[in-house]
């Protein structure tokens, strides 16, 4: 069915009830980190499994599609639509990706497709702009399914605001003199290491953009932390109009998805295995992230009104042991996800 028969259907109904209605990879079949929470314990797992001789593999085959859900130009194309909570969770998406301006100024009058996909290994989530035929997300059942509306947020905010939102704002001018440049990281200025503090640099680097998105004087990190403040104020205002499923831990899940993303991007210089639990010399790697999150979130704090409704949500300050209970959660769910995808309609 097309998207103009469901906004025929839809005429009438409540704008927060959807109706049923080249790929960026992110380095390889493992994927690099996109963000702790995302990625980081997906390597790790990755490692133990290889340790056992066991080998992951994606889940091949075309993805059958069904009925989408769809709300405005924004639509999941294979959501099992049977499970109530599967449904409220991806109801809740389409309605904040399409109450973001910046979002859907970006997509425009195009459908936005986000689909399903049983993966393990490689990164959780992705988005390409095709063009005419629209933009298209790919995202992990597990990661679906087991992580709450905002990290789901949170993670697409990072899909769209470091990639092609940003390119598409025309800065790679203005970006062109970062390139090659060491930068110092935030909370880390201090450290001796070898001859002076660490650095961040785009040599070296998995994607030169992740780089760009986490030096906090260029406009590829000015356009993704805009693009998360302008999510967590749709979250904090879905809380105040007491919208269903809404919570204030949604805010502050969306904002620790966002430190812990750029923290293990600039403290390990995007090679993010580094503070991967079955790394060697991981303890260490993980208190630099614990350190550099501390320094990004007073710098996030820093551009916040005084009586902004985002300050009493900020997520606690981390220390190492946090950051590695975060790479055991998100393992222990990609261990789950491998049992099957359950929010994949059939």
């Amino acid at each position: 069915m097309r998207a103009s028969d469901h906004d025929t259907e839809a005429a009438g109904r409540s704008p927060r009830t959807p109706v049923p209605t080249a790929a960026r990879r992110e380095d390889g079949p493992r994927g690099d980190l996109l963000a702790l929470q995302r990625t980081a314990g997906n390597a790790a797992l990755s490692a133990a499994l290889r340790q056992g001789g066991r080998v992951v593999q994606r889940a091949s085959g075309p993805v059958v599609q069904r009925a989408p859900l769809s709300h405005g130009n924004f639509q999941f194309t294979n959501l099992e639509q049977s499970n109530a909570q599967y449904r409220a969770k991806a109801t809740r998406v389409l309605d904040l990706l399409g109450r973001h301006a910046t979002i859907t100024n970006y997509v425009g009058t195009r459908t936005c497709r986000i689909t399903l996909e049983k993966r393990t290994t490689e990164t959780p989530a992705e988005v390409v702009d095709k063009g005419a035929e629209g933009v298209s997300v790919t995202l992990a059942a597990y990661y679906f399914e087991s992580y709450d509306v905002g990290y789901l947020t949170g993670m697409l905010a990072h899909e769209f605001a470091v990639h092609p939102l940003a390119s598409a704002r025309g800065i790679a001018n203005e970006e062109a003199g970062f390139h090659g440049l060491p930068f110092p990281v935030p909370g880390l200025e201090n450290e001796d290491r070898r001859g002076g503090p660490p650095t961040m640099n785009t040599q070296g680097a998995r994607q030169a953009d992740h780089i760009l998105a986490v030096v906090p004087s260029g406009p590829r990190y000015q356009i993704y932390r805009d693009v998360t403040l302008e999510m967590a104020e749709l979250l904090v205002e879905d809380v105040h109009h007491q919208e269903e499923e809404a919570s204030e831990q949604d805010v502050t899940d969306l904002l620790d998805c966002f430190l812990m993303d750029v923290a293990t991007i600039a403290a390990t210089n995007d090679q993010r295995l580094r503070a991967a639990p079955m790394t060697w010399g991981g303890g260490a790697v993980r208190a630099d992230v614990a350190k550099v999150y501390n320094a990004y979130k007073e710098r996030l704090s820093a551009v916040l009104a005084a009586d902004s409704p985002l300050r009493p949500l900020m997520p606690r300050n981390k220390d190492a042991a946090a950051v590695y209970a975060d790479f055991a959660t998100l393992a222990r769910r990609i261990a789950a996800g491998m049992l099957g995808a359950w929010s994949i309609q059939n």
